[in-house]
């Protein structure tokens, strides 16, 4: 059975990724157009034959004024952006033994920048119409450092701070902000991660349906598998003399042999 959805027409960065083009092929085969944009333009040509519902818009997220036409080319050819789902993202090692310097910097420039960018984008159009749906791809791992993880935790970390000041200020324009913060997904994205901290490893098929089961309630956070997500947001609440030791003993209690 077809889901059925509040928006008709979606706009989705990082399109061609493991989850983002999932989450674009489930849209479109319930009947909302999708605007896909991502860097390739034969992985969106690709991803858009799979559907007629699916539109090919190519463009780097780093390039805000290459973003700003995009958005203005959509709702020019299709309508009003309901839904815009900035998923655009990237992993790197993080080893104090060795920063990877380069890769922070891209880390935190394609996640966080390319986020803003997007929202930069799109937002002038919505609050205009006052009304509108905004979704980031966060991670569980912005609410605790982990270890391993500090380019990319960094990065979600600001992200979940930049969606609860989103809705702060967005509240009473029409316009909802969803945070939506998987665990680990099996995606070539995090494959060079150490493969015994992942914890409660999910497909990018799964994910796609657990975002999509509750996105349409447009709720503020979208968080799962909900142990990873009640043990980070307690750490988190805790002094850090507690809140360390106990980072260190769950990922000791869970490392897969």
């Amino acid at each position: 059975m077809a889901e059925t959805y509040p928006w008709k027409l979606a706009w989705i960065t990082g399109a061609s990724g493991a989850i983002c083009s999932e989450v674009t092929k489930r849209l479109a085969a319930d009947g909302v157009t999708v605007a896909a944009t991502a860097r390739s333009a034969d992985k969106l040509a690709a991803l858009a034959a799979a559907n007629d519902r699916i539109k090919a818009y190519p463009a780097d997220v780093l390039e805000p004024d290459a973003l700003k036409a995009i958005v203005a080319g959509i709702e020019s050819a299709l309508g009003p952006i309901g839904l815009a789902l900035f998923g655009a993202g990237m992993y790197a090692p993080f080893d104090i033994r060795n920063i990877d310097l380069d890769g922070f910097h891209r880390t935190m420039a394609l996640n966080v920048d390319g986020v803003i960018n997007g929202v930069a984008a799109v937002l002038p159009s919505m609050l205009q119409r006052k009304s509108g749906h905004i979704a980031i791809m966060g991670s569980l791992f912005g609410y605790s450092g982990w270890p391993g993880n500090g380019s990319y935790g960094a990065s979600k970390a600001a992200l979940i701070n930049l969606a609860e000041s989103l809705k702060l200020d967005l509240e009473g324009t029409g316009i909802d902000i969803t945070i939506v913060n998987p665990g680990f997904v099996d995606t070539p994205l995090n494959a060079s991660y150490d493969q015994k901290k992942k914890l409660y490893v999910i497909s990018a098929d799964k994910c796609a349906r657990r975002i999509l089961a509750k996105l349409g309630d447009k709720p503020y956070e979208i968080a799962f598998p909900s142990k990873v997500e009640g043990f980070l947001k307690t750490v988190r609440s805790l002094p850090r003399s507690l809140s360390f030791p106990l980072i260190r003993w769950f990922t000791r209690q869970t490392e897969q042999p």
